[in-house]
């Protein structure tokens, strides 16, 4: 069982800002939150060792390079702990994979794939089952139409979709996004170091990758079980959605505390909605008070927890 980490005003505060802009320095913080630079330091450095921080990643926009993002939720059979491990370092092993985690509910395991065409996607696919088929009872496969996500502290939304133009990353940007993607709190003479170019080099090359928005934000990906927070997944069938009832709806995830993520979906799914809470009781407050406001548009709806997160990297190429 996971020991929870108590957490006090401050280092919540330093969360939200975190997720905001994991960017900022710790002097930034240190005046936006009332500490000094030192205790900034000290309290960041003590979330990572206590495991409250997954990770720093960067937002990138794989729309703009032409990728599509598919999720598929596996439900296993007749597996021991040691095959499932198998399965599940199997993703995060994968250059297509950007999300990787344990959940319950739909299935057993959340893999979000990134592919350029439905024929790539049913070739990495189609390797993984080729191996490990039989431990697979069944799968469910949803093609990602659209995204927001919402910072916890202003609740700034970002959102990602198919662009009019797909942007071309020479050998420099890739290797700067691979860093950034899974190290968004990296200072520029750490990065410049890592890949061999100049300061000057790498900060104007991360300009012009956030000028041309593949680059969306810098964020904190917490260990929420660690701090005694549940993330949750509510899976959406509408009826009656239209554009009219989706800018409601959005507006009002843009608003809701609990609310980080709202997805639309292509397959026997047709939304998707992140909800962090700190019980079940919480949750279904947050779902009753919820499917009181959209009873018009749900016909049906299934909830995801999310256990444990593996992997999380926009850019795992």
């Amino acid at each position: 069982m996971v020991e929870k980490i108590k957490l006090d005003v401050k280092d919540r505060k330093l969360l939200a800002l975190l997720d905001e802009n994991s960017r900022d320095t710790n002097s930034q913080i240190a005046r936006a939150i009332g500490l000094s630079k030192p205790a900034v330091e000290y309290r960041i450095k003590r979330l990572i060792e206590n495991k409250v921080i997954f990770e720093f990643y960067t937002v990138i926009d794989f729309s703009r390079l032409g990728y599509s993002l598919y999720k598929v939720y596996f439900k296993f059979q007749n597996t021991s702990l040691q095959e499932e491990n198998k399965i599940t370092n199997y993703w995060i092993n994968s250059k297509n994979s950007i999300w990787v985690a344990q959940i319950r509910g739909l299935g057993d395991l959340a893999v979000t794939i990134l592919a350029k065409s439905n024929f790539e996607f049913g070739q990495i696919l189609g390797k993984f089952t080729n191996l490990y088929s039989k431990y697979i009872l069944e799968k469910q496969v949803l093609l990602n139409e659209t995204t927001s996500l919402y910072s916890k502290e202003n609740k700034k939304e970002i959102i990602y979709e198919t662009p009019s133009k797909e942007i071309e990353l020479d050998k420099t940007d890739k290797r700067i996004l691979k860093e950034l993607a899974i190290n968004a709190r990296i200072n520029i003479v750490d990065l410049a170091e890592n890949i061999n170019l100049s300061r000057d080099i790498v900060n104007y090359r991360i300009k012009k990758l956030t000028k041309d928005k593949v680059i969306s934000q810098y964020k904190c990906y917490p260990n929420l079980q660690n701090i005694g927070i549940n993330h949750y997944k509510l899976i959406i069938r509408t009826k009656n959605f239209n554009e009219q009832e989706e800018s409601k709806l959005k507006q009002y995830l843009s608003k809701h505390k609990k609310a980080t993520q709202f997805l639309k979906l292509i397959g026997s799914w047709d939304l998707e909605i992140e909800f962090e809470a700190e019980s079940e009781d919480d949750l279904y407050n947050t779902l009753n008070e919820f499917r009181k406001d959209f009873s018009e548009v749900i016909r049906d709806f299934d909830i995801i927890r999310i256990t444990k997160t593996f992997k999380y990297n926009y850019f795992p190429f």
